[in-house]
């Protein structure tokens, strides 16, 4: 399995290890953050040490025992700035509609045009 180790250069001329995510790892990572809010260990907009330990070990039970606390917090940074960009982009955008189905913005091609020439 694929568990999304690689290494980059850092700063100082020397190599680091980081985490790349795949589809399957975020699925994971969602849901089990999900099932926290549910359980309760979500306070004032944050995740509890508990709920983060707990979201931890569920990635652990599906073969992802490399993955520790701050590789979640990280990522769930990560997640929430593309959220962002996201909303920013389509935010007062009535030409624009979210296809459940598909998971997708969908828009006519000229309207897509458009915004490609604005951003």
């Amino acid at each position: 399995m694929d568990r999304g180790k690689n290494v980059a250069l850092d700063s100082s001329g020397g190599l680091r290890e980081f985490t790349r995510w795949t589809t399957k790892m975020n699925l994971v990572m969602l849901n089990a953050m999900i099932e926290e809010v549910c359980r309760g260990c979500r306070i004032d907009r944050s995740c509890t040490s508990q709920g983060y330990t707990n979201i931890v070990m569920a990635l652990h039970e599906t073969a992802l025992s490399a993955i520790k606390k701050n590789h979640v917090k990280n990522r769930q940074k990560s997640l929430k700035d593309k959220w962002r960009e996201v909303h920013d982009l389509f935010d007062g955008l009535i030409d624009y509609a979210w296809n459940q189905t598909t998971k997708c913005f969908e828009a006519d091609d000229e309207v897509w045009n458009d915004l490609i020439k604005v951003r």
